[in-house]
């Protein structure tokens, strides 16, 4: 198998590939602890139970690993090169 022919075919898949699919995980964690951090001080400033404050931030934490599940990541320059290593290792 050509590593060489693997590697070009990820390179251009990765350059070909909108900013936001290579991080779209990344984003999907900022956004749940951005979520994270307005709850803590909204809920901070007025009066809510500490069970809920917690019980919602709970929440946030799971559906934000329920986002990262979800969200489909594109190629990325750390995977190439691990699949061409990969790929030369282990030829035929």
């Amino acid at each position: 198998m050509n590593t060489d022919l693997i590697g070009n075919l990820l390179r251009e898949k990765l350059e070909q590939q909108p900013l936001v699919k290579k991080y779209a995980n990344t984003v999907t964690t900022a956004v749940g602890a951005l979520i994270a951090v307005v709850w803590t001080l909204v809920s901070t400033g007025i009066e809510v139970p500490e069970q809920l404050s917690q019980g919602v931030l709970v929440l946030i934490s799971l559906l934000t690993v329920v986002g990262v599940k979800l969200t489909p990541n594109g190629v990325t320059e750390k995977q190439v090169e691990e699949l061409t290593d990969y790929v030369g290792k282990h030829r035929a």
